[in-house]
């Protein structure tokens, strides 16, 4: 006697792309740009050369993008506070 049929799945909800993620999830250009870097630097080690020049030039066209970096506010760096 053959197997019952399965009764159909619902299908796995995708969000949309208009949904947003919560504000402690959002992407952000300097989230971006970091996990760009980070593989970008697993592409030279791997001597993968195609790659690392294709993930140069996405971190130059997001870093043209991102908006420019907060001040960091504080003394220059070198000097001490007394």
């Amino acid at each position: 006697m053959p197997p019952a049929p399965r009764a159909m799945e619902a299908p796995c909800r995708m969000p949309d792309e208009t949904s947003v993620p919560p504000d402690d999830t959002a992407p952000s250009a300097a989230g971006i740009l970091h996990c760009l870097r980070m593989l970008a630097e697993e592409a030279a080690a791997l001597r993968l050369n195609a790659t690392l020049a294709a993930l140069r030039a996405a971190i130059a066209a997001c870093a043209a993008e991102a908006p420019p970096a907060a001040p960091i506010s504080g003394p220059p760096a070198g000097v001490a506070l007394h």
